[in-house]
């Protein structure tokens, strides 16, 4: 069974989309605790979305089934990070040169001992 699992950073809650409350004819969903609703853009995007993950994973067992091809399920996770805290590149860069100068200069192997 398919369905999404909705997170409201409005209240912090979490709730479920199942297929058969999923129509572009139906109203948004609102987060069941604290009542926020779902712009209606958005929301047809995701039913786009969700229709189209869903047929890809019917699609995999099908041809897995009839045609022996290698099974495959996807599941698409996000992880929101404010953008305050995404890396940048430059910080890459610098972590990257600072990891270059620890193996050009590595600390001399000590014994369990040095540190009793």
């Amino acid at each position: 069974m398919d369905y999404l699992k909705v997170h409201c950073f409005h209240c912090g809650g979490r709730f479920e989309l199942y297929s058969r409350n999923m129509n572009h004819d139906d109203k948004p969903p609102v987060c069941p605790h604290c009542l926020t609703g779902m712009d209606k853009t958005q929301w047809n995007r995701l039913i786009d979305a969700y229709f189209t993950i869903s047929e890809v994973n019917t699609d995999f067992r099908k041809y897995h089934e009839d045609r022996g091809e290698p099974l495959f399920q996807v599941e698409l996770r996000n992880h929101y990070v404010k953008p305050g805290k995404t890396v940048l590149n430059d910080q890459i860069l610098e972590n990257m040169d600072a990891l270059a100068d620890i193996i050009r200069h590595p600390a001399p192997n000590r014994n369990i001992e040095d540190y009793e």
